[in-house]
């Protein structure tokens, strides 16, 4: 894979920025390595993103010949003349700039700010790309296919649903169906495209390709099936087909004289001198991938890693969620890629650490190439150094979690939460009160009103009768109506007095439509009401 990783990328956004409470004059690293930072509120240590308060002294902070801290006086003037200046958006306004950093976290002083980044070790490219699939010349993503970063022509598909295998002098693409195209076009882009379509296997949906050396032949996976493919791609059969049209075929590897492969949630195994597939072991849920080694299989599944031993005994290993890819980095170590993150397993301690987190990976996005891992996500690819793994992931162990705001800033925050939730019932107690200020002089305006007329208006309105309409008929307001008509309330009231109209009407053999009239009720209602009495 033609490609220049950047270990040392910084994020696009800061982990958090600190606005002017306390003012933050400058930043700098001691002579041991430590980063101190100079505020109106005294000096402070950085402990990663978090605030150690050391010394109570205001202003800009320096070193003295002996590598002590010692103040700048004229900070605290500086910050009295500008408090306000550097809040505002002025482009042309001078502002002061301090920087330093450690291995893992960058600070930037400006304008009374501090920024907080975290720096990652991994390059970064194909931003806002859906990266797919990984071989070494080719990056397959949802938008199209990249051949040394270059992407190729409309001949080739839009985008790519399986593995992009190089085998034999072949790129092949695994799409819809099978393509096929040579790698031998030196600097050029290559323009041809085969569509690999051979009788005696369905080559519709094809996952995944692999050549066994042993046997001459190509092993293919598709949604339902496993096949097989002679050297000269001259001929095919169809090896299994899956039974369960909710599982998933998935190709895993060889091991010694055996194809291995997954048909859902059983492990299955396939002899090619004698055209036999056998059963081995049935987990719990779906198998998505796997890797071999002459001791276990690791398979994994949705929510959970699993190995399979040579003893013929399954052990889940560690608890995940979401997961789909697989690879073996080294003898220790496996890499997993989830929906949530891409994570570090190492098979000796059993420890499960994060390499990326709250990233979604794309399943058969990962690849090893001169010990770089290629991981590809739903908005770029990322590459990281394959030798520094281990501790790639335990940087990543201790950001998670760390990345809260400083002790000073928390009381502020409680505090502005706490005048926000008093400004709201204060609020909310006013409004409730010139509410009850309004229908008490409403009800005080109000002329007498008898329960009599009431019902009489009703009795002559009763097709458009309702509270509104009673309300504003005798200048008075709801409460009013409520206690006049007690114990009922004025819908019930309403439709009592409809109903009866109803069976008045009806007695008299009147039609449904004058009863809809009269009473404000749907013909079909009426009509209801008949069948039911």
């Amino acid at each position: 894979l033609q490609v220049s990783p950047i270990f040392g990328q910084l994020r696009d956004t800061s982990l958090f920025t600190l606005y002017s409470q306390p003012f933050f004059y400058n930043v700098l690293k001691g002579q041991d390595g430590a980063i101190f930072t100079g505020t109106s509120e005294g000096i402070f240590r950085m402990d990663g993103p978090r605030f150690v308060k050391v010394d109570g002294r205001t202003g800009y902070i320096t070193l003295d010949r002996r590598g002590g801290l010692s103040i700048d006086s004229n900070g605290i003037k500086y910050h009295n003349q500008k408090s306000f200046i550097s809040l505002l958006p002025f482009p042309s306004e001078v502002r002061d700039e301090f920087h330093a950093g450690t291995e893992e976290y960058f600070y930037i002083t400006a304008g009374g700010k501090m920024h907080v980044y975290i720096i990652r070790p991994y390059g970064y490219q194909y931003r806002n790309h859906s990266v797919r699939t990984i071989s070494r010349n080719f990056v397959g993503t949802y938008s199209g296919i990249y051949y040394r970063g270059k992407k190729l022509s409309v001949n080739f598909p839009r985008f790519t649903d399986g593995y992009i295998r190089e085998i034999n002098g072949m790129a092949f693409i695994c799409y819809s169906t099978l393509l096929a195209t040579p790698l031998n076009v030196g600097d050029s882009l290559p323009t041809i495209v085969r569509d690999i379509k051979i009788p005696g296997f369905n080559f519709d949906y094809i996952s995944d390709l692999y050549y066994s050396n042993k046997y001459s032949r190509y092993f293919a996976a598709t949604k339902t099936e496993l096949g097989s493919m002679n050297k000269e791609l001259t001929s095919a059969n169809t090896i299994y087909t899956i039974q369960d049209k909710n599982a998933e075929v998935v190709l895993l590897g060889e091991d010694r004289a055996e194809i291995i492969f997954a048909a859902g949630r059983q492990l299955m195994r396939f002899f090619p001198t004698d055209q036999r597939v056998s059963a081995s072991v049935l987990l719990p849920e779906q198998i998505m991938d796997g890797q071999l080694d002459d001791r276990n299989y690791f398979l994994l599944c949705p929510r959970g890693l699993y190995v399979f031993r040579t003893d013929g005994k399954l052990e889940k290993l560690v608890d995940l969620e979401k997961a789909h890819t697989l690879l073996r980095v080294n003898s220790s170590e496996l890499a997993i890629a989830t929906d949530a993150g891409l994570f570090l397993y190492h098979t000796q301690s059993r420890k499960l650490s994060p390499l990326i987190g709250n990233v979604e990976f794309n399943r058969r996005g990962l690849y090893l190439e001169n010990d770089q891992l290629y991981a590809g996500s739903i908005n770029g690819l990322y590459i990281l150094d394959g030798k520094r793994l281990e501790a790639l992931a335990e940087m990543a162990s201790r950001l998670v979690g760390s990345t809260g705001l400083p002790k000073f800033v928390i009381p502020l925050v409680f505090t502005l939460l706490l005048m926000v939730l008093t400004l709201a019932i204060l609020l909310y107690r006013s409004r409730r009160r010139l509410q009850q200020m309004d229908e008490e002089k409403i009800a005080a305006d109000a002329p007498e009103v008898t329960r009599e007329e009431v019902e009489r208006f009703i009795r002559e309105n009763l097709a458009l009768a309702s509270l509104k309409s009673i309300s504003e008929q005798f200048g008075t307001n709801n409460a009013n109506i409520y206690t006049l008509l007690a114990p009922e309330k004025p819908g019930a009231f309403i439709n009592r007095l409809r109903m009866e109209q109803v069976q008045k009407m009806r007695a008299d053999r009147r039609s449904a439509r004058e009863i809809a009239e009269q009473t404000g009720f749907s013909e079909s209602y009426v009509r209801k009401v008949w069948n039911q009495g």
